[in-house]
């Protein structure tokens, strides 16, 4: 199964171009989701260039790393 999550408003509160308080629950929950079976985390998001690359950062820090 692939999921496609944005970042601002699902992972973080929407605080966009800046990064957001963390969502209760959010990448713990995806962590989750990636460890099963045929199970794909895609980041969704508009973020783009450095902004992107910040967001992708903040999640591979707390352990979640995407598919793409």
């Amino acid at each position: 199964m692939v999921i496609a999550v944005d970042f601002d408003g699902t992972i973080v509160t929407h605080e966009y171009p800046n990064i957001g308080k963390e969502i209760p629950f959010a990448i713990d929950t995806l962590k989750r989701l990636q460890k099963l079976p045929d199970h794909l985390i895609i980041l969704w998001t508009v973020r783009e260039g450095e902004e992107l690359e910040d967001a992708v950062e903040y999640c591979r820090k707390r352990g979640l790393e995407f598919y793409a």
